[in-house]
């Protein structure tokens, strides 16, 4: 309970107080070309109007066979990524993420999980949402049509820039894993 009580001292102190309405219809990810993905042994990647990112799994995960066991933490890790990189450009918008993961779909949805450190990613997640005021929704795809970031977080690539030619020719850096993991401090 002290957690909570600090995450919402600390999204007071740091809020600007406004929040404005938000677009009547979902800004679903492929209308803004807003593409995220995992590997489960290699790393993550994202894309977005033609910058992208992509890294291997931190080293300092506690223990990234704990984490690749949760597939829905490795498919969420991306997406908190691409919030928290983009998420000013999404102000007003109700952003509909694509995952190939039900798992991540569903927290999503419902904006908690079980698994404290996929809690973890979905704090984060929230606090990106409430500084920049955009809203997040999920839906679930086969992971076939994901193809342009399934590249970039298997590291190919050359693969990346044959699907994606009109790509920025450097990535966006990814921020460190503390500022991607919400921790109370």
């Amino acid at each position: 309970m002290q957690s909570r009580s600090t995450d919402v001292v600390r999204i007071l102190t740091n809020w600007n107080g406004i929040n404005l309405f938000y677009d009547n219809q979902l800004t679903t990810a492929s209308s803004i070309s807003l593409y995220t993905d995992a590997s489960s042994t290699i790393g993550f990647g994202g894309f977005f109007k033609n910058k992208w990112f992509y890294d291997k799994w931190p080293e300092e995960l506690p223990s990234i066979k704990d984490y690749s066991e949760s597939m829905a933490f490795l498919e969420l890790y991306p997406i908190v990524v691409a919030a928290i990189l983009w998420g000013k450009q999404w102000c007003g918008k109700k952003i509909l993420f694509y995952c190939d993961n039900a798992a991540t779909v569903h927290i999503i949805k419902k904006g908690r999980s079980k698994e404290p450190c996929i809690m973890k990613l979905m704090r984060r997640l929230t606090m990106c949402v409430v500084y920049n005021n955009f809203a997040v929704f999920s839906e679930h795809v086969p992971g076939a049509s994901n193809i342009i970031v399934d590249a970039l977080s298997r590291f190919q690539i050359n693969k990346f820039r044959e699907l994606a030619p009109e790509a920025e020719m450097d990535p966006t850096p990814c921020p460190p894993l503390s500022e991607i993991l919400w921790t109370a401090r």
